[in-house]
């Protein structure tokens, strides 16, 4: 998702574009998968309250993806569908985007809205 989408965004739901809000952003667009500490070290101008309340924010709005992947919290912006290989060795994480669930309709009463997967196990490398 581009900036330009994602302040429309924010304006249009009656968010201010702070210079805060737009330092987390470049912070998310530096890079995948980034802890807590890493945001806050590529944008140490903001506070962590900012911080929390803008990535509350900016999940709530739907442009950045909060993951829980073994580690703590991880963000990243929500540019795309795809899902999480996580190794248990060395904790690298990579990304697959051919998915089993991808097109369900109904799974019995329910219809599901999004989904996330990750997958854990060893990387080729850890082998």
């Amino acid at each position: 998702m581009e900036f330009e989408a994602i302040i429309g965004r924010m304006r249009g739901r009656g968010y201010k574009v702070t210079p805060q809000r737009l330092a987390v952003l470049e912070a998310l667009a530096a890079e995948r998968h980034q802890s807590l500490d890493e945001l806050r070290g590529r944008c140490s101008g903001v506070g962590l309250a900012t911080l929390y309340r803008t990535l509350d924010l900016l999940t709530g709005i739907g442009v950045v993806r909060r993951l829980e992947l073994g580690d703590g919290p991880r963000y990243e912006l929500a540019e795309d569908h795809h899902h999480h290989l996580i190794c248990e060795s060395c904790g690298e994480i990579s990304e697959f985007e051919d998915c089993p669930l991808d097109g369900v309709g109904r799974i019995g009463g329910f219809s599901p809205r999004a989904h996330s997967l990750e997958v854990y196990g060893r990387c080729e490398g850890c082998r």
